[in-house]
């Protein structure tokens, strides 16, 4: 297995440095204007020259993730265990969380942009509202999922219904939460950026747009490799999370 695993490190790290040479020799052969596509030797100048406020944008935007990250997680979670606990209240919410998660978020920005102004509250508060939808019509819709002769065993053996909801129901639909959380997750670190790049004083989307108008390329593509980086380490740690409750899942069956 360690083999395995080895071998696949060396294929990727192959593959990285492959793409890698191609996109620096590409580059410099002039084919392609530098102002459309910047080196990776243009790009790691870019953070040496400003590494530092580099750093200051993404800690910023860091900061901003984390906690809208943290809020829409609970928030969501908790109205779709709410909206789930009866058919009454399924019927009534479901359709309303739909609604809202089908809305494009961005048209409401401008109005948070006066109501919480330009600096972190106004990201913040908009990174909740594109993961709440998506967490809570997640959670709702994995609580439906769980087959019904899972509830009727629990119930058959004497459970009160509070504990055939958190024993059999949630742990059964976990799982398919964390899916939930994924999409969330990259949602928000994209309506967080963007954001930043409308209307901001700080952050990663600030320095993209920014650097997009003086024209340093290299700096743009740096912002934009670190958001990238940032989702793909967000999703990795979920992926590896819904892979562990997956099969814990399978077992418990």
């Amino acid at each position: 297995m360690q083999s395995l695993d080895s071998g696949r490190l060396l294929k990727r790290g192959a593959t990285a440095l492959v793409v890698i040479s191609a996109w620096e020799l590409l580059g410099r052969s002039g084919a392609i204007s530098p102002i459309i596509l910047a080196t990776p030797s243009a790009i790691v100048s870019a953070a040496r020259t400003d590494g530092g406020l580099f750093l200051l944008a993404f800690q910023t935007t860091a900061l901003e993730v984390i906690v809208a990250i943290v809020l829409a997680w609970g928030l969501g979670i908790t109205a779709g265990l709410l909206c789930g606990l009866s058919e009454t209240s399924t019927r009534a919410s479901g359709p309303l969380l739909a609604a809202f998660f089908a809305i494009p978020l961005i048209v409401w920005y401008p109005l948070f942009v006066i109501w919480f102004g330009i600096g972190p509250a106004s990201k913040i508060i908009f990174g909740v509202a594109c993961g709440f939808f998506p967490v809570a019509t997640s959670t709702l819709t994995s609580l439906h999922q769980v087959e019904s002769n899972y509830v009727s065993f629990g119930r058959s053996i004497g459970l009160p219904r509070w504990q055939v909801f958190a024993r059999i129901v949630l742990m059964l639909a976990l799982p398919s939460i964390v899916a939930g959380l994924r999409v969330a997750t990259a949602l928000i670190v994209a309506g967080i950026i963007f954001a930043e790049m409308l209307a901001s004083v700080g952050g990663l989307g600030f320095w993209i747009s920014y650097n997009r108008t003086l024209f340093n390329t290299g700096h743009v593509y740096l912002g934009m490799l670190m958001a990238l980086a940032c989702v793909m380490i967000c999703n990795a740690g979920l992926g590896w999370l819904e892979s562990k409750l997956g099969a814990w899942r399978e077992r418990s069956e």
